[in-house]
């Protein structure tokens, strides 16, 4: 299994589209992730311009004006797809794979803090009223885990922020695993300040099923954020 997760900063040129496009067909991508598409109604021509063909689905989430927007899309008949669900910042699958129960969630968090929170909540909420299965929570978490996340500002006023996050992390039972390529997803564009704000959080039952071995941290292109991949050990 492969999962292709960026925070695009806008989709409306089809030239940036096509570029996503190349990422994946030439990752051989199953499942991918996109953040901040700053689009609403999202049809096939522009899913086909990123994807590359039409054996495709997709679910979206539509942006609020000029901001947000999240969009999912997974190769035709890779899973079978129980139902979609979503929320303040964030698009769900929950889909069975070989007999067991998994849960996509594409996140696009805000930057307010407060916001963040009732995002992390309701997730927390969902999982605790639905079906066990393994969760694989890809995106722009907008959020660092440590200070050693961020440089280039002040570390002292994200501590509850860090805190916070961690609470997350820890209560939906999930793992970090290493990355492989680089640390930081965001550099800002005079290069003085750098974060990792995006990343994909894991059960432990994913990673052992999937046989994930970390997540593959990507150059900027597109975006100021950077690409990442999610990739199981046999397919290199």
């Amino acid at each position: 299994m492969i999962i292709f997760s960026l925070n695009l900063r806008g989709g409306g040129s089809r030239a940036k589209r096509k570029r996503v496009g190349y990422h994946i067909p030439k990752g051989d991508v199953d499942i991918c992730f996109i953040q901040e598409t700053k689009l609403s109604g999202i049809d096939l021509n522009v899913v086909k311009d990123m994807w590359g063909d039409v054996q495709v689905e997709w679910s979206h989430l539509d942006a609020n004006g000029a901001s947000g927007g999240i969009l999912t899309m997974w190769k035709r008949d890779f899973f079978t797809l129980n139902i979609n669900f979503r929320g303040e910042g964030f698009l769900g699958l929950c889909a069975e794979k070989e007999g067991k129960l998994i849960y996509f969630l594409n996140v696009y968090a805000s930057c307010d803090l407060v916001t963040r929170k009732r995002t992390w909540n309701k997730v927390r909420e969902f999982k605790n009223i639905n079906f066990k299965g393994s969760w694989c929570i890809g995106g722009d978490f907008n959020s660092i885990s440590s200070s050693e996340e961020r440089i280039g500002t002040l570390t002292r006023s994200y501590r509850s922020d860090i805190m916070i996050f961690n609470e997350f992390i820890e209560e939906m039972e999930l793992v970090d695993l290493p990355t492989i390529g680089g640390k930081f997803t965001w550099i800002k564009s005079n290069g003085k300040a750098m974060s990792r704000l995006d990343r994909f959080l894991l059960s432990e039952s994913f990673v052992e099923d999937c046989k994930v071995d970390g997540q593959h941290i990507g150059e900027r292109d597109v975006s100021d954020h950077a690409p990442i991949w999610l990739k199981d050990n046999r397919k290199d």
